[in-house]
């Protein structure tokens, strides 16, 4: 009997001796905490959970991940690669998901996968690719048709594949870059609930926050969402709708109190206003409202009867040009006394447009270098309904005009939003905008750029979900270099 004992110790004791610290498996391979600088993972962390999304993502730039729990007797790898450190860099290639493994031996591992799309983020499909201009594209996505407590901003690379998103918990248009002298880029979208543009700095961070400034007797203004000007993080251009109540009417054959939507808009800088302009001391812009608004006077408690949809800086005298849908007019104003210098289009036109020249609720107009007005026509009152891209020689001093350039694709049609640039290289990039009650023609293509012959070097799409219409309020090309 003691043999025997002896001789089951003596196996014990071999078998203890024959497996060292290291051989020993720890059950919880598991991450306890993942940490992206890039956005918010969700849904919100748990170790049991696999598959994640993420709010902010891109491949332009190193981004950081961190790893709280960080262990460095656990073989961690973050696509392939050793994580050593509790926060490690990494550059993601485009739709390059982020795949976490986790565990004390390589053959019993726990895997954590952060999705690089989000499954509630609109496709973009390609439909022509022909030598498109170098550069990337700016857009935001939201659905008209039904009720989403969110959008996203997002830059395309020429393959209509996001290299950059973010989601954003509500309504945003107008995504915007400018670059501010020693190669410094921002970002900028404004956020409509808020009332504010939101301002990033080249890595995508938040550095600031605008709205209007308290002046002339009013104070702050939320910021409309239709356009904004950067030059510097201490000079800018805010734009505002401001509703003037109890209006008297009766001169217009309209009611005795009608609320007036007024455009307003500031230039600011180092925190002070140093220009305001304000429809509302224009009197005579009431009568230049389209007739399709005029009659609202008399059947409408509140009434646009400008509506502004963008500002641009003249480049060669820097007096503004300013955009109003609902007058079918572009106006340019003086920079110094705030008088408007003259109108293209509408009523009392100072140009006389005539036949094909005449425009119709346009969107996105501005000054090229070369004097040309360049701007989307949305073409809401012609007959029949023709949504274009117009290119005008402008002689300020004769007071006359020339179509020197036009694009159409016959029968489309969008009666709201858009934009037109001329690229570097003499392409038009143009953004379709979108119609409120069709798809026909949201089907065909959401941004095309074309030569200056009218050949489509690039045609995307974005993917509809059914009852429902996915648009871009703008679509601009940049030229950005992202490793400077």
């Amino acid at each position: 009997m003691k043999l025997f004992k002896s001789f089951t110790l003596l196996i014990v004791s071999l078998s203890m001796s024959s497996c060292s610290v290291s051989d020993y498996v720890n059950p919880d391979n598991r991450l306890h905490s993942i940490e992206v600088s890039t956005g918010s993972i969700y849904p919100e962390f748990n170790p049991e959970i696999k598959d994640y999304y993420i709010t902010s993502l891109n491949t332009l730039q190193t981004f950081q991940i961190t790893l709280n729990d960080y262990n460095s007797n656990k073989n961690i790898y973050i696509n392939n690669q050793k994580v050593l450190h509790k926060i490690t860099d990494i550059h993601l290639n485009p739709g390059e998901d982020i795949v976490i493994k986790s565990g004390y031996h390589n053959d019993n591992t726990e895997t954590y996968t952060i999705h690089y799309m989000p499954v509630d983020m609109p496709e973009i499909n390609v439909i022509t690719k022909n030598n498109p201009s170098d550069g990337y594209i700016l857009i935001n996505l939201f659905e008209l048709g039904i009720t989403t407590n969110y959008s996203y901003i997002a830059i395309l690379n020429n393959n209509g594949f996001p290299v950059y998103y973010k989601k954003v918990p509500s309504r945003v248009i107008n995504f915007k870059y400018f670059t501010i002298g020693n190669n410094q880029k921002r970002f900028s979208y404004n956020v409509n609930e808020s009332g504010k543009v939101l301002v990033m700095d080249e890595h995508f961070n938040e550095i600031q926050q605008l709205d209007l400034l308290p002046h002339n007797g009013h104070g702050h203004y939320p910021s409309d969402t239709h356009d904004f000007l950067y030059f510097n993080d201490n000079h800018y251009i805010l734009p505002a709708y401001v509703t003037r109540l109890a209006v008297d009417m009766t001169a217009h054959g309209g009611n005795s109190a009608v609320d007036l939507v007024d455009f307003v808009f500031q230039e600011i800088q180092n925190n002070q206003v140093i220009f305001e302009w304000n429809s509302a001391d224009h009197p005579e812009l009431l009568t230049d409202t389209d007739p399709i608004y005029y009659a609202q006077y008399a059947t409408h408690p509140k009434v646009d009867y400008f509506h502004f949809n963008s500002i641009n800086i003249d480049p060669n005298d820097n007096n503004f040009i300013v955009s109003a849908r609902h007058t079918n007019q572009i106006y340019k104003i003086n920079r110094t006394s705030g008088q408007i210098m003259w109108r293209f289009g509408g009523s009392n036109d100072n140009f006389n447009l005539t036949g094909n020249e005449i425009i119709s609720h346009p969107h996105h107009a501005t000054i090229l270098p070369n004097g040309h007005l360049l701007l989307f026509d949305n073409g809401v009152t012609k007959s029949p309904q023709q949504t274009r891209v117009a290119e005008f020689a402008i002689n300020e001093t004769t007071m006359t005009a020339e179509l020197v350039y036009e694009y159409n694709d016959p029968g489309r049609y969008f009666d709201i939003m858009g934009s037109a640039q001329k690229l570097a290289n003499g392409n038009y990039f143009i953004g379709w905008g979108g119609h409120v009650t069709s798809q026909i023609n949201a089907n065909k293509s959401d941004i095309t750029e074309i030569d200056p012959n009218g050949n489509i070097v690039l045609d995307l799409s974005f993917t509809n979900n059914p009852g429902s219409f996915t648009y871009s309020y703008r679509a601009l090309k940049y030229a950005i270099n992202f490793d400077e």
